[in-house]
């Protein structure tokens, strides 16, 4: 049997550590986030950012399952047609505002085409971000934190009230406003048990197809109504539902400690299991559920 000679080893070590090492070095056509002035700021736990082409990555080192995703450009005002399909405000208050797929008339409510992406004009974000508000859209203090968390819920890992719900809305001619919320964890079928049901539904199957061919806002108020949304006869009696970006970051709130919670391996499995189960001061570590309805997540658990 051949035995590799004590040389060759140790070449090939220090070709190992200087792989590793290169590793994190950039050249030019990959760039540290913060020097390029067309991107957003990023959070500073992320451990490696970096810019290739025109997108900006972030690396998740920690915690194991953050993974690695793409931040679109935020020199555009969207990247709906050549990328993740997201539609982007930065409010001067900080953080952002999105919409992810957002629907072809709501791109016509809020004056922007729905045939290709847009640049961006920054003097236009806090105007945009107030109606991106008023059509659902959430505020999140940084992408790293909805990225790494966003994609957890779509693998699978149940959230229930410890992310943001799906808000629709729509706005017919006759005024007032139609609503609907729905959970974002996936549906777990087979998984599902009394003690982890969701606390909202998952859209009706049709829900996406429908809303999809929406011409007008009268078209999806009729196709909400059709599928069980709720009107209301003033968009101020509407609860969880922002009218600006203030009072969306307010909506926010209480979502900071339940998505830190959701790091902790430990607690997403508390959360949600079976109080028969557990001893008093476990059962006391779980935070209570929510009533049923828009208003409960965002105003009943403060």
């Amino acid at each position: 049997m051949n035995r590799a000679k004590p040389t060759t080893c140790i070449f090939l070590l220090f070709a190992l550590l200087a792989g590793i090492s290169s590793a994190y070095e950039y050249d030019d056509d990959l760039r540290p986030c913060e020097e390029d002035k067309c991107f957003v700021a990023i959070h500073s736990d992320v451990p490696r950012c970096w810019i290739q082409g025109d997108n900006q990555n972030i690396d998740y080192m920690k915690p194991m399952d953050g993974g690695f995703h793409r931040i679109p450009n935020a020199c555009r005002r969207s990247n709906i047609f050549g990328g993740d399909g997201y539609l982007v405000a930065y409010p001067s208050t900080g953080g952002v505002v999105l919409l992810r797929n957002p629907l072809a008339v709501d791109l016509q409510y809020l004056g922007l085409p729905n045939t290709h992406d847009t640049a961006r004009s920054p003097e236009e974000d806090d105007d945009l971000a107030t109606r991106m508000v008023q059509l659902g859209a959430q505020w999140w203090p940084n992408w790293d934190l909805y990225l790494r968390h966003s994609s957890r819920v779509h693998d699978g890992i149940f959230y229930d009230y410890h992310f943001p719900s799906k808000v629709d809305v729509a706005f017919p001619t006759t005024g007032g406003a139609w609503v609907a919320n729905f959970t974002r964890d996936a549906l777990r079928y087979r998984y599902e048990d009394k003690v982890c049901q969701s606390w909202l539904p998952h859209a009706p199957d049709l829900w996406g197809v429908k809303m999809r061919y929406a011409l007008t806002m009268n078209d999806k108020s009729n196709m909400m109504k059709d599928l069980g949304g709720t009107f209301h006869a003033s968009v101020d009696e509407v609860p969880g539902l922002a009218k600006t970006v203030h009072e969306a970051i307010s909506l926010f709130e209480p979502f900071k400690e339940r998505l830190n919670n959701m790091d902790d391996d430990g607690y997403r499995g508390r959360f949600c299991a079976n109080d028969e189960d557990e001893d008093k001061d476990t059962a006391n570590e779980k935070p209570e559920k929510p009533r049923w309805g828009i208003g409960s997540l965002f105003n009943e658990l403060r």
